[in-house]
């Protein structure tokens, strides 16, 4: 952040660089729009008495006090600046000046940016949803962390989520809404019932297959694992015939368990009705995992390895688009 001498020295560099020159008045709301929008680039000030008029610079006042509190207050989270009030050539003046945020900052749910002409401008975002299995949250974490270098992309993932018993209909409205679904397959997110009842209900939305963008783990990929974290057979395996009939023969083994537990168990309709949730996830994701399994084959699964040489631009590049 800038101090005071800093701030004088770009008034008479007519510096602006960063900076927005405002006279006669800031209203809150402005005030909380550029705090926003800077925080979302690169950091920036904003000087309160000096008019711009787009060739000089000319130092005024700013004699109606600013309350700043006000502006804070329509931020979605707390920003790192400071706001500090100085004189030059007699006038009153003072000056935010705002650091870069690691979270996105909103005013009424929107972030800004400043466009190329200076001027605010709302910024367009995508989101993200990052599916895969907690066994694999390393990967998971390498891909979140690449996509967080975007400020226009928003990640989020199961972590942050309602939890599945909560509300299940809740949980999956959230996905759907998001604009993209990264997928990191390995074998245990395809034997995973939690993964697999979440893209079982994803394929039901139609724009799906615009939406869904995937990693096909292999062996090579074994080195981003930390060494504790590694399992064997972690590879997805998809493009051969056999290891796909393997996860078919996995999830009709699993329903025909649960069917044979149920029975046995003998247990009043009451008490059954606790595990309905765990029979709803398995019952509907049974007959569309040959489809999955369709979709991904017939695509071009790039392996975690060759996504990342590049900081994953394949993914970006779509995202963006």
């Amino acid at each position: 952040m800038r101090t005071i001498d800093e701030i004088i020295q770009a008034i008479r560099n007519s510096d602006r660089n960063n900076k927005i020159y405002i006279h006669p008045v800031l209203t809150p709301e402005k005030a909380a729009k550029y705090i926003a929008a800077f925080s979302n680039e690169s950091g920036g000030d904003i000087i309160l008495g000096v008019h711009d008029d787009g060739q000089t610079l000319r130092v005024k006042n700013y004699s109606v006090p600013f309350q700043v509190e006000n502006a804070f207050k329509l931020l979605n989270i707390n920003v790192n600046c400071i706001f500090e009030p100085f004189q030059l050539e007699g006038k009153k003046l003072c000056y935010i000046s705002i650091e870069k945020s690691m979270q996105l900052v909103k005013v009424h749910d929107i972030p800004y940016k400043i466009d190329p002409n200076g001027e605010l401008a709302e910024m367009k975002t995508k989101t993200v949803f990052l599916s895969y299995c907690h066994a694999d949250s390393d990967l998971a974490n390498i891909v979140e962390k690449s996509l967080n270098k975007h400020d226009d992309i928003i990640v989020s993932r199961d972590i942050n989520k309602t939890q599945y018993r909560d509300d299940l209909d809740e949980f999956m409205k959230t996905i759907r809404n998001h604009d993209f679904v990264v997928s990191i397959v390995t074998r245990k997110y395809l034997e995973s019932l939690n993964c697999m009842y979440e893209i079982t209900e994803l394929m039901k939305d139609p724009n799906f297959n615009d939406k869904l963008l995937f990693i096909i783990v292999n062996k090579a990929d074994a080195k981003y694992y930390k060494e504790q974290n590694i399992y064997n057979n972690f590879e997805a395996g998809i493009y051969d015939f056999n290891k796909r009939l393997s996860y078919i023969t996995y999830w009709d083994d699993k329903g025909k368990e649960m069917e044979k537990s149920l029975k046995s168990a003998d247990l009043p309709s009451e008490m059954i009705a606790e595990f309905a949730l765990e029979k709803r996830k398995l019952v509907s994701i049974i007959p569309s995992t040959s489809s999955f399994m369709s979709l991904l084959q017939n695509k071009i699964g790039r392996s975690f390895k060759d996504i990342k040489k590049n900081d994953f631009k394949e993914i970006l590049d779509v995202i963006k688009d």
